[in-house]
């Protein structure tokens, strides 16, 4: 069963049982209303007749000239006051032996009705069918009688059977009418319902740019908005994958580029010094330098391609790391290589601590200043600081090198990207290094960003939350 079926059918019912209850309810209170008219109405004219009847026995003493009339004689009074009446109410006189004393017609008392006079010492009224009988006990000539009245209520149950068959021939009307206006309405609403899913099938099929109206300001607007949002969200995430997937062939492309070239070396000198016999010592060495040079090279590539690989599915052991130590060993373990090239380095923080992991930010700051010794002159200068500022620890790396065309900027984080693609080969590079620095960074929540002009040399700034400053130093 369809959603504006079941919305269709559950409200109908709701509906047809509310209007239901409420004509039950109305016809009962209609009901009870009039059987309470008719009751008082019975009961006032049984006590009239009695208080009548009463004061009329008073004169038949003084007629008779008695203290009190004998049975048969209050027998025949009653016959000679109420004669026989079929027609009009019935009215009935027995003793407390329930033996009839006079009877204008046959009644017949409903049961109960007399013993809950007896009970109670009280009037008492029963609706037996379309009679309504009223008994009360009354005391007359020394002795107590039950006077029963029989009233026909034909007139009060006509109506409400009538009432009741126009109650539901209405009912029936209201039924029909309700469920034509319920179904344009449940099919009005839920139009939009039916839009929502057509848009969700063409977005399942693969069309994520398909958007569904987002009309009006209800729920069904909301999930529309809310759909092509996730539609926006998959659309840009199916982009990124294809992006991811485009750089992973690039990737691979290059890797396999630049595991072949020192491969093609290797194995060409490997073979000449295989097949030339009469080859001099001076050739052998240069060969072999060759060989050794490019597998070297090969090993850096491995290295730091597995470094990158693993970067990001190693667990950080996170340490509280003292910085201004910290800079001073990554500065001392530098040294010795910047002073073979010429090239001063100072390597200083500020004295505080960050919450790092240890071998990773070495790694990184490594690799900046390694990027920096291969961009730089010899006699030039590296400056690596770290410093606190407002919630965060600043690394700044500048040098005095060749610098970076403008255009090339965003691109040097990608893996195997190289600015001077001869000069980098000739140092050992493979474009590797400032991609696992953007990892690094990455994973400790940070930022890069980098300034560069050509001949002059290139600022790293390196941005990470947190960290906190001696107050001795501050």
């Amino acid at each position: 069963m369809k959603l504006w079926q079941k919305i269709f059918l559950y409200t109908l019912i709701l509906v047809m049982l509310a209007v239901s209850m409420t004509s039950i309810l109305l016809l009962k209170n209609s009901f009870s209303f009039a059987l309470n008219q008719k009751k008082q109405s019975v009961y006032s004219e049984h006590e009239f007749l009695v208080t009548s009847f009463k004061s009329m026995m008073v004169t038949e003493r003084l007629k008779e000239n008695a203290i009190v009339l004998e049975e048969k004689t209050l027998k025949k009074f009653m016959e000679d006051t109420f004669g026989k009446n079929a027609e009009g109410n019935g009215i009935l006189f027995c003793n407390t032996n329930n033996e009839q004393v006079y009877s204008n017609r046959e009644i017949f008392v409903p049961t109960g009705l007399l013993e809950a006079v007896k009970e109670t010492g009280k009037s008492y009224m029963q609706v037996d069918g379309y009679q309504l009988y009223m008994a009360s006990a009354e005391s007359m000539e020394g002795k107590t009688y039950y006077v029963v009245t029989e009233n026909d209520i034909s007139d009060v149950m006509e109506i409400h059977e009538n009432m009741l068959w126009q109650i539901q021939v209405i009912s029936m009307a209201c039924a029909v009418l309700i469920a034509l206006i319920l179904l344009v309405v449940v099919k009005m609403l839920l139009h939009p319902l039916k839009k929502i899913n057509e848009g969700t099938r063409s977005i399942a099929q693969g069309n994520y740019q398909e958007r569904i109206p987002e009309r009006g300001h209800d729920e069904f607007t909301e999930l529309a908005r809310n759909m092509n949002r996730m539609a926006e969200s998959v659309e840009t995430n199916v982009r990124a994958l294809e992006h991811v997937a485009e750089d992973r062939k690039h990737f691979i492309d290059n890797l396999s580029h630049e595991m072949k070239t020192p491969l093609t070396s290797i194995l060409g000198f490997s073979d000449l010094l295989q097949i030339q016999k009469d080859i001099t010592e001076e050739s052998r060495i240069e060969y072999a330098g060759i060989i050794k040079s490019e597998a070297t090279r090969m090993r850096t590539l491995s290295g730091k391609l597995m470094e990158l690989i693993t970067v990001g599915e190693t667990n950080l052991d996170w340490k509280e790391e003292d910085m201004q130590v910290l800079f001073g060993e990554i500065g001392v373990s530098l040294q010795v290589v910047t002073a073979k090239k010429g090239i001063a380095l100072s390597c200083s923080s500020q004295k505080g601590s960050l919450w790092v992991d240890r071998e990773l930010f070495k790694s990184l700051l490594y690799n900046l200043v390694d990027n920096a010794i291969k961009a730089s002159r010899t006699g030039s200068r590296i400056q690596v600081e770290g410093r606190f500022g407002e919630g965060q620890f600043l690394v700044e790396v500048l040098d005095q090198g060749v610098g970076i065309p403008v255009e090339e900027i965003d691109k040097i984080t990608q893996a195997f990207y190289m600015v001077d693609k001869a000069r980098s080969r000739a140092d050992g590079g493979a474009g590797l290094g400032l991609a696992l620095c953007k990892e690094i960074v990455s994973l400790h929540q940070g930022t890069m960003k980098f300034e560069s002009r050509q001949g002059e040399g290139t600022r790293v700034l390196i941005s990470m939350k947190g960290g906190c400053r001696d107050a001795e130093d501050a």
